[in-house]
């Protein structure tokens, strides 16, 4: 599993990314997104996603690499990105400061998007905006790709429509509380993983076409089989499906977006950020005492009975949201980004198809 310094990997992503079509400067806004993914430990979004999926959708004219946002219908303290079909993490990054700067003449900031390819790693609008110190909410879908079953079902009918909030932690913590999570039992991105290490997957995370447990994860992906369950799997998946519902809904609904079951294309991911400013009613030290008072009470919960954190969790006990992250980022700095064997076969090869071997650095030859 080869180590790349991180700014040397993201010269390369955006080599091919520009040559793709994109501009030099928004390659290298996209290279950065999905290296940011690998650098804290998410790497089903991270450089993998260049050549698995939007490579593809490139070729099939879904993805335009040269379109750009354009900002629409700003209000008082609304507004709209549309993604004009572009990658995501540029709409991202624009609908993200948008939400900032409206927040920060108005209180609060709701910003729509639509019309863009996959929306990167929602962790990462979530650490921007807190990077300026406010509160942060996003509701995700992508109505063109199902891959969850609605509780008690084993057809796929949702996308995993994420959730994710966000909370500046100033000088209480050294790093921001940033929860990014799927309303499915886990992301279609992190099954991916599993199927390109041949590993199988956790009992309670996919469900055959019968009803019945799915741990192949290969089988998963390449349609064979099965569904995602909705958060909660087998026992409390109810509740999962009710978070999935109501996060298609105010994605689509307050991006003037495209919804699951609605007749032409509903390709692409549709969000709601919505930032706050979060001294509207208290102070920055009001803030900065609740998040140390309530961070030091979970710190001191007992872990000595043999309870699981769970079969993804990261250690033995449970980390604060955006510990984990904090913690592989540090990771990141001092040894550089560790690339899974299969990405780095995977950017070989698209370099290969692009006629960029000679860009391939060094770390990444195999």
């Amino acid at each position: 599993m080869p180590r790349i310094e991180q700014d040397a990997l993201v010269d390369f992503v955006a080599t091919l990314v520009d040559e793709l079509g994109a501009d030099s400067d928004e390659a290298t806004k996209v290279a950065s997104s999905l290296v940011a993914a690998d650098a804290r430990g998410h790497h089903s979004h991270g450089v993998r996603a260049l050549p698995a999926k939007y490579y593809p959708e490139i070729q099939d004219d879904k993805i335009r690499p040269a379109a750009t946002p354009t900002r629409l219908d700003t209000g008082a303290f609304s507004g709209r990105v549309e993604g004009n079909q572009g990658f995501g993490q540029l709409a991202g990054r624009h609908a993200t400061d948008l939400a900032v700067e409206t927040a920060a003449e108005h209180g609060i900031g709701v910003v729509g998007v639509d019309g863009v390819s996959h929306i990167g790693r929602i962790g990462e609008w979530v650490e921007r905006a807190v990077a300026h110190d406010m509160l942060f909410a996003a509701f995700v879908c992508n109505p063109g790709s199902q891959y969850v079953a609605p509780a008690g079902s084993a057809q796929p009918r949702l996308s995993t429509n994420p959730i994710a909030f966000g909370v500046p932690t100033y000088d209480a913590l050294p790093f921001p509380l940033v929860l990014d999570i799927a309303t499915s039992q886990v992301a279609h991105g992190k099954v991916r993983e599993y199927a390109a290490s041949d590993d199988t997957v956790p009992s309670n995370w996919l469900v055959t076409d019968d009803g019945t447990s799915l741990r192949d994860a290969g089988a998963f992906i390449d349609g064979d089989d099965g569904a995602i369950l909705p958060l909660g799997g087998f026992t409390t998946g109810h509740k999962g499906f009710g978070l999935s519902v109501m996060m298609e809904l105010f994605a689509s609904i307050l991006s003037d977006g495209a919804i699951s079951g609605a007749d032409g294309d509903t390709w692409g991911n549709t969000a709601v950020f919505v930032v706050i400013d979060p001294t509207l009613h208290t102070t920055q030290d009001g803030v900065e005492e609740r998040v140390e008072t309530f961070t030091t009470y979970l710190r001191d919960t007992d872990y000595s009975a043999p309870v699981s954190p769970g079969d993804a969790a990261s250690g033995d006990r449970g980390l604060l949201p955006g510990e984990a992250e904090h913690r592989a980022l540090r990771d990141t700095r001092e040894h550089g980004v560790d690339i899974v064997d299969v990405d780095a076969a995977l950017l070989r090869e698209l370099a290969a198809e692009l006629d960029l071997s000679d860009a391939v650095p060094a770390a990444l030859d195999a």
